[in-house]
């Protein structure tokens, strides 16, 4: 009776384990994000996200913080100036005024000249 016991007991620990797991995100492959590491933070490409558009005006390039250095294939894997869309040499941009304070929007420039929004997500 006590081997039953244990065996379930496994069982439940495991379903409830993987459960737990799957709904986290924790497996869930998001390759296809665009998103870069700078000083740490994670940052997302809201360039054509509709709330976004009125905004982009409010945050103008100010000064040069650093170029991408590596493009990752993972999400998970990324370094500071690591990047998964954006070429390696891709220009990065502040957009505070303020020294030491953080941006909460950066702006990369394309080759071309365009320029890309990318928001600091808090959660990742």
């Amino acid at each position: 009776m006590k081997k039953i016991i244990m065996v379930l007991l496994s069982i439940f620990i495991f379903v409830v384990g993987g459960f737990v797991v799957i709904s986290s995100g924790f497996l869930e492959k998001d390759n296809d994000r665009d998103i870069i590491k700078y000083e740490g933070r994670i940052y997302s490409n809201i360039t054509e996200v509709d709330w976004f558009e009125k905004e982009k005006s409010r945050y103008p390039k100010v000064k040069r913080i650093g170029a991408i250095k590596r493009l990752s294939k993972s999400s998970f894997l990324l370094w500071n100036f690591s990047a998964t869309k954006l070429p390696k040499g891709t220009v990065l941009y502040d957009t505070v005024t303020k020294e030491g304070i953080r941006p909460m929007i950066i702006l990369a420039e394309t080759e071309n000249g365009e320029f890309l929004y990318y928001r600091w997500l808090p959660k990742e």
